[in-house]
């Protein structure tokens, strides 16, 4: 082996070996990963410390190994993170190893079948029979005989925790939750990664719906401005129109001039149909110049006053 470029693919095989070797060939039993470094090194024959230290501060070797599993063992289904810092084999992986080591891997265990035609009953009591074991030196205290019951496989299907209470309360400690990034060393090793990959989808989903919403509130709000405009910009000779529509009430004809409140609003313009002068009472022909006020109505240019505005 050229030790002057090594790979992590030079890693691979020497840490399938390990992982092999300290699971007993049996797949979904999870290690320490740390315990690995040191034998996969001397399996290498090169030390630990070969190669010096990563920019990030990693020994050369560990950095190597950690890459090791995650592109050539974990990535081609070999194996599988069970925890932080724990590492496990897959059936696959184990299947592998074995192909791999030959002769020295040791023998695979013997499975006994059981016999399709057997009552669920004859079953039942056969496997009790076989898991449970009587030991006749083995008594407690009152004498009674001790019933050894098998213990069950608490290898966890999660890589963080089986308990769904427990993984929420960690959730609610991780800032970073929902953040998860393909090129993040971190998120590469975090048992939550699986959560936190769902819980990304979500938040786009979220987010989504927050700017549709956003979007639609805005159209709207652009909806009532352009309504509000066009209200203002109601012509001088349509609000005359419409105000000859609705009808006005004259006043009792007075002498002198009408003149406006501070404030309110008036226009010059040409009668839109023949209308009368709220002044003096007067015809004001279609067409004539006029004096139109806010809330009043129309007026002879010569019976409004607007000296002072």
């Amino acid at each position: 082996m050229n030790t002057t470029r090594m790979t992590p693919k030079d890693f691979a095989y020497p840490l399938l070996a390990v992982l092999a070797t300290l699971t007993e060939y049996e797949a979904n039993v999870s290690v320490p990963m740390t315990e690995t470094y040191s034998l996969v090194c001397e399996h290498m024959g090169i030390r630990e410390d070969y190669g010096g230290e990563t920019e990030g501060g990693y020994k050369f070797t560990h950095r190597n190994i950690g890459l090791a599993f995650r592109q050539h063992i974990r990535g081609k289904g070999l194996g599988e993170q069970a925890k932080k810092g724990h590492w496990m084999l897959t059936q696959v992986g184990v299947d592998k190893a074995r192909e791999t080591a030959g002769d020295e891997a040791p023998p695979v265990p013997e499975t006994v079948a059981t016999p399709v035609d057997e009552a669920p009953e004859e079953l039942a009591a056969a496997r009790a029979d076989a898991t449970a074991e009587v030991l006749e030196d083995d008594h407690g205290e009152d004498g009674a005989e001790v019933l050894h019951l098998p213990v069950a496989n608490t290898n966890p299907k999660h890589p963080y925790s089986d308990d769904p209470y427990i993984r929420t309360l960690a959730i609610e400690a991780v800032e970073c939750y929902g953040a998860w990034s393909s090129r993040s060393d971190a998120c590469e090793t975090c048992p939550l990664a699986t959560d936190c990959r769902l819980q990304v989808g979500a938040r786009k989903a979220e987010m989504a719906a927050e700017m549709e919403a956003t979007e639609e509130a805005s159209l709207a709000r652009a909806k009532a401005q352009e309504e509000e405009a066009n209200k203002k910009g109601i012509s001088v000779e349509e609000l005359i129109e419409k105000m000859g529509e609705e009808g006005t009430t004259p006043r009792d004809p007075q002498k002198g001039k009408f003149k406006p409140t501070d404030g309110q609003d008036f226009a010059r313009a040409n009668a839109s149909r023949e209308s009368m002068c709220l002044q003096c009472g007067e015809t004001i022909k279609k067409g004539d110049p006029v004096q139109w006020c806010a809330d009043e109505g129309i007026f002879h240019v010569e019976c409004f006053d607007d000296s002072d505005q």
